[in-house]
């Protein structure tokens, strides 16, 4: 993800992804999902920590980091799966649902299970189960540079849709400060209100993590902040790593620069600070990050969707 682990082992990155590790062939025959609401919370979260030991960034999930995806990205445990052989866990994959459509918002596969085909069969019968649901489409996040991944998804048929890129800006050096944000007022907002007009305003597609219903999911210590029509969503600002959560400029105001505006006031309220933008966004909103002086990190994603 970004800063050389995920937001499972940091605070830097509140939000999170789908991570998904190698493949393997081929596939037990007793390979069998089964319901992830059958078992309480501790225990998913260690068997997700497992299922990607040696991936190819540190993965650490926790109760409550768990607690916040569930909660967040509208995850439905019901519809969520523990892989199994036998009487043995091998792996597990959540899955969020919004009206008719899902995502896979984490798959792994443990160490020991892999080499055997469970990605490939596994993937296959949670799109059988989502078709049964009624849904109309999987979307799913993988890192780009997760090469085997990427192949199995697009086994399976999943399209790229876009590619998602993260920037990074560390201001805790007096010659790291950003100039300009003083003369600039921000008015904190409630995040609801913020949700509402990424809803209304935003992109129509935009990657899950950034789109209304899941800003509707923050509360605080992140907090929303505006300047005219740009609008900013941050995580708790106290904190040595501060992630930027939201980015929202109206229409009818963009190409103004408003977003450079907002954020350098930003910087300027919260100084000392390591800014992080998680690979969620899409390239083409880069500019955004780029003009402030972030650096693009060197991890990127590929946002994708399969038609059901």
């Amino acid at each position: 993800m970004v800063n050389g682990s995920f937001p499972f082992t940091t605070s830097a990155f509140p939000n999170t992804y789908s991570l998904i590790p190698i493949p393997y062939f081929p596939m037990p025959n007793s390979l069998q999902l089964l319901p992830a609401s059958d078992h309480p919370i501790p225990y998913l979260a260690d068997l997700m920590t497992r299922s990607f030991e040696g991936y190819i960034v540190p993965v650490h999930i926790t109760d409550t980091i768990l607690h916040t995806m569930i909660r967040r990205d509208g995850i439905d445990l019901t519809a969520s799966r523990i892989l199994t052989n036998g009487d043995e866990h091998i792996g597990v994959a959540f899955i969020a649902r919004r009206g008719w459509t899902c995502r896979l918002a984490a798959f792994g596969i443990t160490s020991n299970a892999r080499s055997s085909g469970v990605g490939t069969s596994s993937m296959e019968m949670l799109l059988d189960e989502a078709r049964e649901r009624g849904e109309k489409e999987m979307l799913l996040e993988v890192i780009e540079q997760n090469t085997a991944g990427v192949k199995l998804y697009e086994k399976v048929g999943f399209t790229k849709m876009r590619r998602l890129v993260g920037y990074k800006l560390d201001t805790t050096s007096a010659q790291a400060a950003v100039p300009g944000g003083e003369q600039a007022e921000l008015e904190e907002i409630d995040i609801r209100e913020l949700a509402r007009l990424v809803a209304y305003h935003g992109l129509s597609d935009l990657p899950w993590q950034l789109s209304g219903a899941t800003i509707m999911q923050h509360t605080p210590p992140s907090r929303a902040f505006r300047i005219n029509d740009a609008y900013c969503l941050i995580s708790n600002p106290d904190s040595a790593d501060v992630a930027i959560q939201s980015v929202l400029v109206k229409a009818r105001s963009r190409g103004a620069g408003l977003s450079a505006v907002l954020m350098r006031a930003l910087f300027a309220k919260f100084p000392g600070k390591v800014w992080h933008v998680s690979p969620i966004y899409p390239e083409e909103m880069g500019f955004i990050f780029e003009h402030v002086g972030m650096e693009r990190e060197s991890i990127s994603q590929w946002q994708m969707s399969r038609a059901l």
